[in-house]
């Protein structure tokens, strides 16, 4: 028997987005449910007519909790978590028995995203299929998912013809300015917050990463590059926060022509083992211009 799935997306104002996002996502699952965090375009009446069932979070500047609040509100174990502004590709029949398979040997489920991201128009993989018995968002801005207490994260990897997300991006310069904006105070505060209650280390390297891409994307080169070279002196070479910190720079380099520099930062990760989805797309861009 199929594993039940459950998409679930946290959104506000994106009556432009949501009907088409549902519309489309609606195949793969049983249910969508939609947590709107105070829209006032529209979007929860759009999102009920295209048959989702639409449930209120009140936004308390946190993602995780957002997403956590919603993923509560989903009738199953596992959960899809997406944005409206991303569309699937694959096969839903493939999905679900792939699913029931992984089951029994894997919490949480990784798979291919395409489209615009923080490292540039480039695909990338992520964890956005779980099961919340086990797994939950942790995060202020930048969130990912993470096991829960006493529980341990075992994730497998998704075949593309199962299913890819297509990220369309913003198409209003003003609107992505307006996230920049808010994300980058959020991933201050978290820094800050994180830091005056003596979180575990780990926790505050994570923060420090999310605040030095979040700068990046603001147009803060400097401060970018000031946050993601401490993370990776606190984490040390090798290190995952490492790793992506390396790989942000390394993207930033390449928007601003710096090759020889962005050649420096794959040799380093190379030399530190890191995986082929930093290594590669670096190296085919760097060949390709």
């Amino acid at each position: 028997m199929a594993a039940p799935l459950s998409a679930c997306l946290i959104v506000r104002d994106e009556a432009v987005e949501i009907a088409a996002c549902i519309t489309a996502i609606a195949p793969y699952v049983d249910e969508v449910v939609v947590a709107d965090t105070g829209s006032t375009d529209g979007t929860a009446q759009l999102a009920r007519r295209a048959g989702a069932r639409v449930v209120e979070v009140p936004w308390s500047d946190d993602f995780a909790a957002a997403r956590n609040a919603a993923t509560a509100a989903c009738e199953h174990d596992w959960i899809l978590s997406l944005d409206a502004d991303e569309r699937p590709e694959g096969d839903p029949t493939a999905l679900r028995e792939l699913l029931t398979e992984i089951t029994a040997q894997a919490v949480g489920v990784a798979f291919r995203i395409e489209g615009p991201n923080p490292r540039g128009a480039m695909p990338h993989r992520a964890l956005r299929l779980f099961r919340r018995s086990a797994a939950q968002w942790q995060g202020r801005v930048h969130e990912e998912v993470v096991a829960r207490e006493g529980a341990r994260l075992e994730v497998a990897q998704l075949p593309e013809r199962a299913l890819t997300l297509v990220h369309t991006g913003y198409v209003d310069p003003a609107a992505f300015a307006r996230k920049v904006e808010r994300n980058l105070a959020l991933a201050r505060a978290e820094v800050a917050e994180l830091t005056a209650q003596d979180e575990p280390a780990d926790r505050r390297i994570a923060a420090l990463l999310d605040l030095g891409r979040t700068e990046l994307a603001a147009g803060l080169r400097a401060d970018g590059a000031a946050t993601l070279s401490r993370v990776r002196d606190l984490a040390g070479p090798g290190a995952a926060a490492w790793v992506w910190a390396t790989d942000f720079l390394a993207w930033d380099g390449l928007r601003h022509g710096q090759v020889d520099e962005v050649w420096d930062l794959v040799a380093e990760l190379v030399e530190q083992g890191a995986g082929e989805q930093h290594v590669r797309p670096l190296t085919e861009r760097l060949l390709a211009d």
